[in-house]
């Protein structure tokens, strides 16, 4: 096997990996996109059984529960992105990393972090696929590395070098915490930890760079 086809697998199933552990949460919004359509049916089937039912008032839960079922739809639809993101969606950089700070926010607050957005322009954007996999990745690994958490800072630095045209994410815990020793466990329950190699893997199949020290990583962007 050639190293270059090695380091796809390894790229491949770092993703893999990233997305079990997300699955989790997919389930539970996708779920949650549809209880309210689950909850106005059974609304709309106790009317429907009363003996003069109000057809008025049926008409509009009957309006209603088309008009949930498309966000319904839209919001499931969304969260199947994620396993199959399209490869040239790109997404401002500040909205990508809200959304998936909301996505992980359990995960990160299980391990005491603040993730904080220090991303103020807009106008930067991303490939959909290199925040799904890339970022959250780094963000899991921020969270499977260390036995403590703290304020995870994440900012853009622009960079005009010509090896480097188009910037980096910069991530940066800000508060002095320990790191998982050797001896630790390298799974959570059924799901493997995720660490640096798996971010390496990632970002070289994106065609960028990470670098990282005590605490913090930078994490090159895509060129457009």
């Amino acid at each position: 096997m050639s190293v270059e086809s090695l380091n796809d697998r390894l790229a491949e199933a770092a993703r893999y990996a990233v997305l079990n552990r997300l699955m989790p949460v997919l389930r539970h919004d996708m779920s949650g996109a549809m209880q309210p359509v689950r909850m106005l049916l059974m609304v709309l089937e106790k009317r429907l059984q009363a003996a003069d039912p109000d057809l008025q008032t049926i008409a509009k839960n009957v309006m209603s529960i088309s008009t949930l079922s498309k966000q319904a739809s839209v919001n499931c639809l969304d969260a199947l992105g994620w396993i199959a993101s399209s490869q040239d969606t790109r997404v401002s950089l500040h909205s990508g990393v809200d959304e998936i700070a909301a996505l992980l926010s359990m995960e990160l607050s299980c391990h005491a972090l603040t993730l904080v957005n220090g991303i103020e322009d807009e106008a930067v954007s991303a490939p959909q696929t290199f925040l799904r996999c890339v970022f959250v990745g780094a963000l899991l690994a921020f969270c499977d590395q260390y036995v403590q958490g703290g304020i995870l800072h994440v900012t853009f630095k622009p960079v005009t070098t010509d090896s480097d045209p188009n910037g980096h994410l910069h991530l940066m815990m800000v508060t002095d915490v320990a790191v998982r020793s050797n001896g630790l466990p390298d799974r959570v329950g059924k799901y493997r930890l995720i660490d640096w190699a798996d971010v390496q893997a990632m970002a070289e199949s994106c065609g960028v760079q990470i670098a990282r020290g005590n605490r913090w990583m930078t994490v090159g962007l895509p060129t457009p």
